[in-house]
């Protein structure tokens, strides 16, 4: 007991004669911190739970005592461990806003009204706290689910578990093994305008069967369901079931069956679907499949049945360990903690759990916010990458809910509440401190900035065999797969054109020769145009001689020899002028060509330190590369189709070019100098590239990543 035992105000309900009234059932309950007595207000559907200690007073109201009465017994009863009156009076008024209390005196009709009207506000307020979830009642389905009772009952025993494992079983083995398939372009797949739409349909039905196996478990145990409505859940009208009576079981165990039953109708929903896509082709049956698989697979299990949200796992969850109102009891803990050992503020009043249920409290209040933010962010961006106003408000609004409102209700309890009026300037000064700090670290401290690019081991001109002009293969002369130097000869071509053209244009340059001579001394006016025409033709000699060489083709480089074709087929094939007709491998990589996004172009054209490269896959360690090129204008082409989403590239390519090279957003080429000590690795394979830049404080990283955002989106 802490704080005053006598209260100035106990003159006010000292006289009262309370009771409970007769629309409340009492059930006690055992979790892990021992018995709590459950109150189930029939008239609301709401429940309320009391420790034992505010049990014995609350029990004790008969209509018959006076709380005077009742107060001074527990007092004489439990001594230095009875509440005090100012306690006392705060549960009488817990209860008397609950509509759970009834005295001797005559009700207040303004006051029943005024409550009322503070309920109805109270509803609005949360949904306008959340306006992404909206609930409105529309039907009672306590009689359609008596009916149906007796039809499901089958799947609710031990066949019903075995079917289910069944489906499930088999449906998780065939989605490994379909993998691949299921997960390329996925978002693509979903934020299309026709996926949108059968996800439109698929949704609300599977919710539909997911609040059906809520409210027929929570009827087979007993309970009344007499709600059912839709909810606005991020704009997308969905049923939901009223079946908060379980909370009223006894057996925690039943609780659960209740709450967990949604995520299993989803989980045999999802394996049904994952049969059926596998044995249906494209279309819209198996379009309808995929959905049902994503609503009844990843989003149960991210979102539905992850106990770190206040969705169906965390009901599962808090009756499996036995710890009640989990989520709002490790707020009010760590509130507590902060009271006791960082305000130190006085008169703080113990926090009543049991060891067990304070771990349990330590570990789920940060847990749950960190994954909470994650997940908003995860869905803000996945929206905003195809719908970018409708993903930056839920983002905008998420950030406010999940992080800045918090912090502001902080700040507000430590400026405002009473009980730190003593302790003002410290739990004001603590508070402010790490929000000072972090503010200036986001603003003023500069942190590590880094940019990824994706590139090609390229191969280099002077290792590409080129057909220097028309021919005829007559022979390969290098054996394939065989290290040649530079010069050395490896192929060998015949074209008779060029032997009958040389043969001519000799013996015309023979004759102009012959010519000149003799204008020279005849005609000195017809001696110049012949010296003209000998020029050109011996020009033209010289051109034909060096093709003519040109048909022995010799390598540029040293390395390892490989034909374009068979070798076999090479002889007697027709090879036109600058078609690759082989290659001469170097022992190893020595360039990359890397394409850059135009959002990261300045920062690696200005405030580049360093470049660093490693093979994909993350095989070997990373190693240091030098810049040697730059392609100063962006374009809309890859150097290789393997750099493009089609083939598993991080570019975005654009669908309608069949080769994968055309891309949707311009980009720049750059060729990297790689190390001499990288890793034999076949040419043409991807490179991880990571461009270290100047550091600069997180603040101003956000603000050039989020104005690169708008600024892409709304063309500017």
């Amino acid at each position: 007991m802490t704080g005053s035992f006598l209260s100035p105000h106990w003159y006010r309900v000292a006289r009262l004669r309370p009771a409970l009234r007769t629309h409340v059932e009492v059930r006690r309950h055992r979790y892990a911190g021992g018995a709590w007595y459950v109150v189930h207000d029939l008239a609301s559907g709401r429940i309320h739970r009391f420790t034992p200690a505010a049990w014995m007073f609350v029990g004790a109201m008969d209509g018959v005592r006076t709380v005077d009465q009742i107060w001074t017994d527990l007092a004489a009863r439990l001594e230095d461990d009875a509440p005090t009156q100012d306690e006392a009076i705060r549960l009488l008024s817990q209860l008397h806003s609950s509509d759970l209390l009834q005295t001797d005196i005559p009700p207040d009709a303004a006051e029943v009204m005024q409550r009322r009207g503070k309920m109805t506000n109270t509803v609005l307020r949360q949904n306008l706290k959340n306006p992404l979830s909206l609930r409105l009642p529309l039907w009672d389905p306590d009689q359609f689910l008596e009916r149906m009772l007796p039809l499901c009952r089958p799947l609710l025993g031990r066949f019903g578990l075995l079917l289910w494992l069944l489906v499930v079983g088999s449906g998780a083995i065939r989605a490994g093994q379909h993998w691949p398939e299921l997960s390329e372009n996925i978002a693509d797949r979903l934020l299309a305008t026709g996926s949108l739409a059968v996800l439109l349909v698929t949704y609300p039905l599977v919710k539909l069967l997911h609040e059906f196996g809520h409210g027929i478990v929570a009827k087979a145990y007993g309970c009344a369901v007499h709600e059912v409505g839709v909810m606005l859940l991020v704009f997308v009208p969905i049923p939901y079931v009223d079946a908060s009576a379980s909370a009223a079981l006894p057996d925690r165990w039943q609780r659960a069956r209740v709450a967990a039953a949604g995520i299993l109708v989803e989980l045999f929903l999802a394996g049904l679907a994952m049969h059926l896509w596998v044995s249906s082709e494209s279309g819209f049956l198996r379009a309808v499949a995929f959905n049902v698989m994503v609503i009844g697979g990843i989003s149960t299990l991210l979102v539905n049945g992850n106990p770190l949200l206040r969705f169906d796992g965390y009901y599962v969850l808090i009756d499996a360990i036995a710890v009640p109102n989990l989520a709002p009891r490790a707020i009010r803990f760590w509130g507590y903690l902060m009271d006791r050992y960082v305000f130190r503020t006085d008169a703080v009043q113990p926090f009543q759990a049991s060891p067990a249920e304070r771990v349990w409290m330590a570990l789920y209040a940060p847990l749950s916010f960190v994954y909470r933010l994650v997940v908003l962010a995860g869905v803000s961006l996945f929206v905003a990458a195809h719908y970018f106003i409708v993903g930056a408000v839920l983002a905008i609004w998420s950030f406010w809910q999940a992080l800045v409102q918090p912090v502001l209700k902080g700040l507000w309890y430590v400026l405002t509440n009473a009980k730190l009026r003593r302790r003002r300037p410290r739990a004001v000064a603590i508070a402010l401190t790490p929000v000072a700090a972090v503010i200036g670290a986001v603003l003023l401290v500069p942190a590590p900035l880094h940019t990824m690019a994706e590139g090609v081991v390229w191969l280099p001109e002077d290792a590409i065999v080129r057909a220097g002009t028309d021919g005829f293969i007559r022979r390969v002369v290098a054996q394939t797969e065989q290290n040649v130097q530079a010069g050395e000869v490896l192929l060998e071509a015949d074209y008779p054109m060029i032997d009958a053209r040389i043969a001519v244009l000799a013996g015309h340059v023979d004759e102009l020769r012959a010519r000149l001579e003799a204008d020279w001394v005849n005609d000195r006016a017809a001696a110049a145009a012949t010296a003209l025409e000998l020029e050109q033709e011996t020009a033209a000699l010289a051109r034909e001689r060096a093709r003519l060489s040109q048909l022995t083709m010799r390598s540029k480089a040293s390395g390892t020899f490989t034909t374009a074709r068979n070798p076999a087929d090479l002889p007697g094939r027709f090879t036109k002028e600058g078609e690759i007709v082989g290659f001469v491998t170097p022992s190893s990589a020595r360039l990359a060509r890397v394409v850059v996004p135009q959002d990261n172009i300045d920062l690696t054209r200005s405030h580049l330190r360093s470049v660093w490269v490693r093979l994909a896959g993350g095989r070997g360690e990373s190693m240091r590369a030098e810049v040697v090129r730059e392609v100063p204008q962006a374009r809309n082409e890859l150097p290789s189709s393997a750099l493009g989403s089609v083939a598993g590239g991080a570019v975005m390519a654009d669908p309608r070019d069949q080769k994968g090279l055309k891309t949707l957003e311009r980009v720049f080429q750059l060729d990297l100098a790689l190390p001499a000590n990288l890793p034999a690795e076949g040419f043409g394979g991807r490179v991880q590239v990571r461009f270290e830049h100047e550091w600069e404080p997180l603040g101003w990283q956000l603000y050039r990543r989020a104005r690169q955002l708008f600024l892409s989106h709304l063309d500017v």
